[in-house]
């Protein structure tokens, strides 16, 4: 009876993985990115809430089983890989705490956004 339960389970487990990746994301946006890049001026804060708003718009549409969430989270695991090297080596901005070695952080949570992002939209096709 309860297996019967988890396979009528309304969203997919994949499903769920990249919601809880792109919840980290953008609260990660929210706390760290967004006061940095308003601390640092000039148009990257409003690029920064760009991709934070695209993120919630995907993660609703993952929560409404609609496909374009997982595009919207590629989309934004792409921006997430390119935005330290522009910020921090091309615009040669530092990091808030001086640490050089903080976009590792970030580049591990894109490419896992962007992994699950196509692993779930294999899985649904």
């Amino acid at each position: 009876m309860e297996n019967e339960k988890l396979k009528n389970e309304n969203i997919n487990i994949h499903i769920k993985a990249v919601i809880a990746l792109m919840l980290i994301q953008l609260i990660h946006k929210i706390v760290r990115e967004i006061p940095g890049s308003i601390n640092m001026g000039g148009p990257g804060s409003i690029i920064v809430i760009i991709f934070a708003l695209l993120l919630f718009v995907g993660i609703l549409l993952l929560i409404f089983k609609i496909k374009w969430g997982l595009i919207l989270g590629i989309i934004d695991g792409v921006w997430m890989i390119f935005q330290p090297i522009l910020v921090h080596i091309i615009l040669s901005k530092p990091d808030i705490n001086n640490i050089w070695w903080y976009p590792i952080f970030p580049w591990i949570q894109s490419l896992l956004i962007i992994y699950f992002c196509i692993l779930t939209l294999k899985k649904l096709k």
